[in-house]
């Protein structure tokens, strides 16, 4: 059966990013939590799903994503792994937890290089078909549900009504943000090809190895960091890591004054 490109697209970023998840948790946690994968491919599927099309419609670029997954992350470290509800509190919200989840994991991982490994093994076609109406409700209803079954979880820290009312309050100035820099209609017309980066090629794949070694053999230490269990070994190294990516792809990023290819 041949793939579409989107669909190629999105399946390559829904892989990278369960390795990130797995690399964190150990792939012994697959046995341990048989419920927690299928849950987890629906999230990703359709986040990724929503966020190629929004792509292609309206051009999006490196900045976009990141806005775009600090909105999407906001709701995901609140409501699905509860970090932004775990003391230290400020107005309701742990701050560094909000902004390092959000800025480093998925902005810079789950956003930039995701997408620029999806475009490396799957160069994208800018007129691969959009979603339907109908494919936007099975899209958000299905990934609302993924929320709704973490919620389930007792061990998810809940939120104050502080802190939920920060949260809406900072997913508003997300979405007006991420508005206001949309490109104009003359921009979307245009289709850039994918070019090859060395600096992203070399980020992509040490951090895509590293992933797989902590999935694989680092299991042995399990911990739990809100909600989640994860491997101490494993998040000790996974941040350490994923803190240099991000700030090697922001000075690569304003020095080459290049948009990261997405």
């Amino acid at each position: 059966m041949k793939i579409s490109n989107r669909w190629k697209i999105v399946l390559i970023a829904t892989g990278f990013n369960l390795l990130f998840e797995y690399s964190l948790r150990g792939v012994n946690n697959v046995v341990e939590q048989p419920l927690l994968p299928p849950v987890l491919f629906t999230s990703y599927l359709t986040y990724f799903t929503i966020l190629e099309n929004l792509i292609v419609k309206y051009r999006l670029k490196d900045y976009h994503l990141m806005i775009a997954s600090f909105f999407y992350g906001t709701i995901g470290v609140c409501f699905a792994s509860g970090l932004a509800f775990t003391p230290p509190l400020l107005l309701g919200i742990n701050w560094p937890s909000l902004l390092f989840v959000n800025l480093v994991w998925w902005g810079a991982i789950q956003a930039i290089v995701t997408f620029y490994v999806a475009n490396r093994l799957a160069p994208r076609d800018w007129n691969h078909g959009l979603l339907s109406k109908t494919g936007w409700v099975v899209v958000l209803f299905l990934n609302g549900l993924t929320f709704a079954i973490f919620q389930l979880n007792q061990f998810v820290p809940r939120g104050t009504s502080t802190g939920h009312e920060v949260t809406i309050f900072v997913l508003i100035i997300a979405a007006v943000i991420f508005q206001k820099t949309l490109s104009n209609k003359e921009s979307r017309n245009s289709s850039p090809a994918f070019k090859k980066d060395k600096v992203m090629d070399y980020l992509s794949l040490s951090t895509a190895i590293l992933f797989f070694v902590c999935a694989v053999l680092l299991i042995h230490d399990p911990t739990y960091s809100g909600a989640s269990q994860v491997n101490q070994t494993s998040l000790k190294i996974i941040l350490v890591w994923t803190t240099i990516v991000a700030l090697v792809i922001l000075v690569y990023r304003f020095h080459s004054r290049k948009e990261i290819p997405v």
